[in-house]
């Protein structure tokens, strides 16, 4: 039980705040705009806390997590930028799991299961094309990666 509210309280913010920051380095990689990375809200009390690079943090400890940039990207850069945090999840999953399966059975191996199957749960809830809807409270009516993505390729 110790181990899940551990993982509540700190780690599922940081996951999110990762898949934040893999749109972040799409956008870093393939443009030459500066993203901003959000923990937290994207308004005015949630100011920039500081930068590494080009990326842009604005941390308010919370469970939702957005990336921008100023500008238009192309094609190529907005599938970049898109892609960039459903495949930072992804890359979780394995890292986590890897981790997992090559220490010895212990809090330590569950705890990196616990992360891995969050970053693949992230994975799936972004990567799969929809309109989040309206429980989801702040991400409701925006469109999944997934579904960004989707249009875009369709153009």
């Amino acid at each position: 039980m110790l181990l899940f509210l551990f993982c509540y309280v700190f780690v599922v913010p940081i996951c999110i705040l990762m898949h934040e920051i893999g749109h972040g380095l799409g956008v870093v990689s393939f443009s030459k705009y500066n993203p901003h990375i959000y923990l937290g809200r994207r308004n005015k009390d949630n100011k920039e806390n500081f930068r590494i690079g080009r990326l842009h943090f604005h941390i308010h400890w919370s469970y939702i997590g957005f990336a921008e940039w100023k500008g238009d990207l192309s094609k190529r850069q907005s599938i970049a930028a898109l892609a960039g945090g459903p495949l930072m999840s992804l890359l979780l999953v394995m890292l986590t799991a890897a981790i997992a399966v090559s220490v010895p059975f212990s809090d330590i191996s569950r705890f990196f299961w616990l992360v891995s199957q969050f970053n693949m749960v992230l994975f799936l809830v972004t990567i799969i094309p929809i309109t989040y809807p309206r429980w989801m409270g702040a991400y409701s009516g925006h469109p999944s990666d997934g579904l960004q993505l989707l249009r875009l390729l369709r153009k």
